[in-house]
């Protein structure tokens, strides 16, 4: 049998629709969905409707459940909590009927799948390093085992010794005395890297015993949220994509699209977020942000909102010890917020000091 695996489609349609018609071309008999059809896109009501007809298997996300009722957003930043909110009125009550219905693991041809780890599944660990993964091998005796929620294309594997590596993506051939845990990346909202970004997923062909990763070039645009010409508020909804030097990306959206836009994170990247109210007559903004000795570095974004919630200037700084840079407010300004962000999912920053501020000079 040959599947193609994905997962993390965060209510993009454009992008599931690519995925699904190259996977097609590549003979896939059958597609299996790790989670996350919904949260953060433009279009769920039509992503949940195409992967009920064209998947085989959908397992719960995190958004999938927190949309649904079935899980919790009090863990989620304001922005994704909006869009938990935005989603679960767009969709009818079969759609949320059927989201709380997902289950959390499967097996396929025997491999084993979930969103986030098969330790405790429902809980939707990460698995980014070598000690996750190792969890994960010593809780099952499957050969191969699928997972999701990083958004970014892995590959762990362990042999006869017992440790357990880290590796690029690549394409391979399930070896008799090799394990391994892969995750195909995301279909609706991937991770910038090298200056690019792609949709991904993997094809799993059990009989040939081969696992392919695929690459299709991601469209920004997709990730906008339509709308009617008479509904301004929310009619371009932009998804950042938050990892690293991917907030340039998003940077550039907004200059592009001078519309209301949202900027939303994965809340699993982000290490704090504070909110400041500003008047008239302030002119600067400083994140005045400390981190521990030998902490790992974070992103800085400053957002600057209108009283009406629209966004009206975005400015973005790495942080590697301090920052009490100061950042000009753009014209129009109510509200700034400042969120720091890990530059890598695997990351472990610390917070010592955290007080944005803002000054008339």
């Amino acid at each position: 049998m040959r599947y193609a695996i994905i997962s993390d489609i965060h209510a993009n349609l454009t992008a599931l629709q690519a995925v699904l018609a190259d996977a097609k071309r590549r003979g896939a008999e059958k597609v299996v969905c790790l989670g996350d059809v919904v949260g953060y896109g433009p279009l769920p009501a039509e992503a949940v409707a195409l992967v009920r007809k064209e998947c085989f298997v959908v397992l719960a996300g995190n958004h999938d459940d927190a949309v649904s009722g079935r899980g919790d957003a009090s863990t989620f930043i304001d922005l994704a909590k909006e869009a938990v909110a935005r989603h679960r009125a767009a969709l009818s009550e079969d759609d949320l009927a059927w989201l709380r219905s997902l289950p959390y693991t499967c097996t396929l041809d025997k491999a084993v799948a979930a969103h986030g780890d098969i330790f405790d599944p429902p809980k939707f660990y990460y698995v980014l390093d070598e000690k996750g993964a190792e969890a994960n091998f010593a809780k099952t005796d499957a050969r191969l085992v699928f997972v999701g929620h990083t958004h970014e294309p892995a590959i762990f594997l362990t042999g006869r010794s017992g440790a357990v590596y880290k590796t690029a993506p690549q394409d391979f051939t399930i070896e008799d005395h090799k394990r391994y845990i892969v995750n195909p990346g995301s279909v609706g909202y991937p991770r910038e890297s090298g200056g690019k970004c792609f949709s991904s997923y993997v094809l799993y062909d059990s009989a040939e015993r081969t696992v392919t990763f695929r690459y299709l070039p991601f469209q920004v645009s997709s990730v906008m949220q339509r709308g009617e010409a008479k509904k301004p508020l929310g009619k371009r909804l932009v998804a950042a994509i938050v990892a690293g030097v991917a907030l340039v990306v998003a940077i550039a959206v907004w200059a592009l699209v001078p519309k209301t836009i949202e900027v939303v994170d994965d809340p699993a990247l982000v290490v704090a977020e504070k909110s400041l109210p500003l008047d008239p007559d302030l002119r600067h903004v400083s994140a005045n942000i400390t981190l521990a000795k030998g902490s790992d570095p974070v992103q800085m974004r400053i957002v600057f909102e209108s009283p009406s919630g629209t966004v009206v200037g975005v400015e973005s700084l790495t942080v590697k010890q301090s920052s009490k840079k100061g950042v000009r407010i753009p014209e129009g300004t109510a509200r700034a917020r400042f969120t720091a962000i890990k530059t890598r999912p695997e990351d472990r920053p610390s917070v010592v000091f955290f007080a944005p501020s803002a000054s008339i000079k």
